[in-house]
């Protein structure tokens, strides 16, 4: 089963593109205090994918994933997130996807601390991502979808910190076929300010 997929563009344009000027805009939109206070981070991220459903159905295995984020704190136990991730599974003895299936995009939502025991920050977050799934033979559209996810960030030096963290995502590819995984993975956190 190759899963090769078109799917109508203008949903994308409809819901992503608006949703990405409105979180730039914030970022002028802000008064000059609330600028000030603002915290800014970068994080870079490594881990494992493991996948679920359709994907393992099709013989996608365990494959690595590799993501970076821009993270903006507006309060002090909630931040905004944008970032770019791929996501990539083993496929052997004949899988159906294709050769080298991965699904790569874009995601954005927020992140909230829930608790910081010591100088750790535990955290959940939920956003939203726009990906599209491929093969060495092609990919589909970007298609909306959603991920979800848990972790620490734990201070190792000032301003930096190792963040453990799960995580989960899923979205359509087409023909009845969602792309659904989780991850495990370790990030490498830097307070910019």
């Amino acid at each position: 089963m190759k899963t090769h997929i078109k799917s109508d563009p203008t949903t994308v344009n409809r819901v992503w593109l608006p949703a990405i000027a409105l979180a730039i805009a914030s970022f002028w939109l802000l008064p000059g205090e609330a600028m000030a206070q603002m915290g800014l981070a970068a994080e870079g991220r490594v881990g494992v994918t493991m996948p679920q459903g359709d994907l393992s159905d099709a013989g996608a295995e365990a494959g690595l994933s590799f993501g970076a984020e821009l993270q903006a704190t507006f309060r002090p136990n909630l931040t905004a997130y944008v970032g770019l991730h791929r996501y990539t599974f083993n496929c052997e003895n004949g899988c159906a996807l294709g050769d080298n299936p991965r699904s790569t995009g874009v995601g954005a939502g927020l992140k909230y601390i829930v608790h910081s025991p010591g100088d750790a920050f535990a955290w959940g977050r939920g956003g939203i991502v726009a990906n599209t799934f491929g093969t060495d033979e092609g990919s589909g559209d970007r298609e909306i979808g959603f991920e979800l996810g848990v972790g620490v960030d734990f201070p190792v030096a000032e301003r930096l910190y190792l963040v453990p963290n799960i995580g989960f995502i899923s979205h359509n590819v087409g023909n009845g076929f969602d792309a659904r995984f989780f991850t495990l993975g370790l990030g490498v956190h830097y307070h910019l300010r």
